[in-house]
């Protein structure tokens, strides 16, 4: 090989995305709507990589940037789950989880809530999260497969 050159590279398998190539994860039945999920979370490259992690259960996702516009979203439709960030500019995660539990309509009021939060005190931020209705809580950086789990735990799948 002479200097300055680079070796060809190997040719790659032509691979077309099939159902064993995807990230592995529990699937709605065919035929049954999308679960729509519900990020609330000042960070657009949080939001993204939610929505990366999730991207098995083959959710609807509705974005918000602030828990002021989360409400507004979960106000106007149906919302099968919520993943919030707790500091957020204008009202934290716990006070966005408060109002939704406060909510009048009784299926967003009981919609579950999964509280994440970067801060190092996660004691205090955890049981505000708790005192606020939250179902589940994790520390960021959260895994993909943590995620996953916390997920499926506090979600079903849809019954067809």
């Amino acid at each position: 090989m002479k200097a300055g050159t680079l070796p060809s590279p190997e040719p790659v398998p032509n691979r077309t995305t099939t159902e064993t190539t995807r990230p592995l994860g529990a699937r709605p039945a065919a035929g049954t709507a999308p679960q729509r999920v519900l990020l609330v979370d000042d960070s657009r490259s949080i939001r993204t990589l939610l929505k990366i992690y999730l991207m098995a259960r083959s959710f609807e996702f509705l974005e918000a940037e602030s828990a002021e516009e989360g409400l507004k979203v979960a106000e106007s439709g149906p919302v099968d789950l919520i993943l919030t960030d707790f500091h957020m500019d204008g009202m934290n995660g716990a006070d966005f989880a408060a109002q939704i539990r406060a909510s009048a309509n009784a299926k967003l009021s009981k919609v579950p809530i999964l509280m994440m939060t970067g801060d190092p005190n996660v004691a205090e931020v955890r049981a505000l999260g708790q005192k606020a209705g939250i179902s589940a809580f994790v520390r960021k950086p959260v895994s993909c497969a943590q995620l996953m789990t916390l997920v499926d735990t506090i979600l079903p799948l849809p019954r067809k």
